[in-house]
C-alpha cells in the first residue's frame, strides 16, 4: 500500500512539472508603471524661500524675512506658497502663477503675471464667483478665430437662423421665432455662427460659479489666492494663470482656515 501511494504521488509531481510551463504562458503579465516624463515629476523635496536674481524680488524677500507675525511668502521661481509665523512654517505647497505673457487683441494688449511686491488678504469669501473680465472672450476669440460681440442692456442680437440673442434684465436669453424665451445657461461662453457673445456686466451669464473653487482670498487689484476647476487641477505648480496665485483645493481649504483678514503677502 504504501509503495503504491509513494507512486502515485511521483505521478501527481511529475504531471504538475509538465503543466507548469503551460500555466506560466497563459498567466497574464504583469502591469508595468513607467515613469513619468521630466515635466510630470513630482517634486521630492520643499524648496526654501530663496530670491530670484531680480532687485525687486530680493527686497521682497528681505522684507518677509524680516517680518514678523503671520505671512504668506509666494515665489514666482518655484511657484511655491509658504504660510509663516514667527519662525514657524505652517504650509509649504505647490502654487500654480502667472504665465507672464503679453496678449493682443483689437488693439488691447494685456500682461498676464503674478507682480511682485507687498500686498495684503483684503477680503476672503467662501463659494467665490468669477466676474469673467473682457481678456476671457478676446483670448476665446483669438483662439478660435470667433468674432467678438459687446452686448448690451436690453439688446437684441439677431442670428444667422433667425432667432435671437435678447437680454432682458440680469439675464441673456435666447428668442425663438415662435416668441419664446428662455435664459441661456450660466457658465458657459455664448457662442453661435463663429462669433462669441460678452454678456453686460450685470448679468448671470457674466459670472461663473465654478471657477475659482472653494475659496477665495482677495488681494486687491483683480488678484486672489484661489483654487481650480476640474478642468485645470493639473496646473498647480506651474507658470500658466493670467496673475492670480492657484492651489489645489485641498490645500486652499486649509489656508482659507488659518489666514486672517489683513495677512501680508509678500510675492518674490
Amino acid at each position: 500500500m504504501r509503495g503504491m501511494m509513494r507512486r502515485t504521488l511521483i505521478a501527481i509531481v511529475a504531471a504538475l512539472l509538465v503543466a507548469a510551463p503551460a500555466l506560466a504562458q497563459t498567466r497574464p503579465p504583469r502591469p508595468t508603471t513607467p515613469n513619468p516624463p521630466a515635466s510630470q515629476t513630482p517634486r521630492t523635496s520643499k524648496p526654501s524661500p530663496r530670491a530670484s536674481p531680480d532687485s525687486l524680488s530680493r527686497r521682497v524677500l528681505a522684507q518677509a524675512t524680516a517680518a514678523k507675525g503671520m505671512r504668506l511668502l509666494v515665489s514666482i521661481e518655484e511657484r511655491w506658497l509658504w504660510l509663516i509665523r514667527g519662525r514657524d512654517t505652517l504650509m509649504s505647497v505647490p502654487a500654480a502663477v502667472g504665465m507672464n505673457k503679453d496678449f493682443e487683441f483689437e488693439g488691447r494688449k494685456f500682461t498676464f503675471a503674478t507682480p511682485r511686491g507687498r500686498r495684503t488678504i483684503r477680503a476672503k469669501q467662501a463659494a467665490p464667483v468669477w466676474n469673467v473680465p473682457e481678456w476671457h472672450y478676446l483670448e476665446k476669440a483669438a483662439k478660435g478665430n470667433l468674432t467678438v460681440v459687446r452686448l448690451k442692456p436690453e439688446q437684441k442680437y439677431l442670428l444667422e437662423d433667425g432667432t435671437f440673442i435678447d437680454v432682458r434684465g440680469d439675464q441673456v436669453g435666447r428668442l425663438n421665432k415662435a416668441g419664446y424665451w428662455w435664459p441661456i445657461s450660466q457658465n458657459y461662453d455664448i457662442e453661435f455662427y463663429g462669433k462669441i457673445f460678452m454678456p453686460p456686466v450685470n448679468t448671470i451669464q457674466r459670472k461663473v460659479t465654478n471657477a475659482l473653487g472653494p475659496y477665495k482670498l482677495d488681494m486687491g487689484d483683480a488678484y486672489l489666492i484661489h483654487g481650480t476647476h476640474n478642468y485645470n487641477e493639473s496646473s498647480v505648480g506651474e507658470a500658466v494663470s493670467h496673475g492670480c496665485v492657484r492651489l489645489t483645493n485641498d490645500d486652499l481649504r486649509v489656508l482659507y482656515s488659518q489666514v486672517p483678514q489683513g495677512t501680508p503677502v509678500f510675492i518674490f
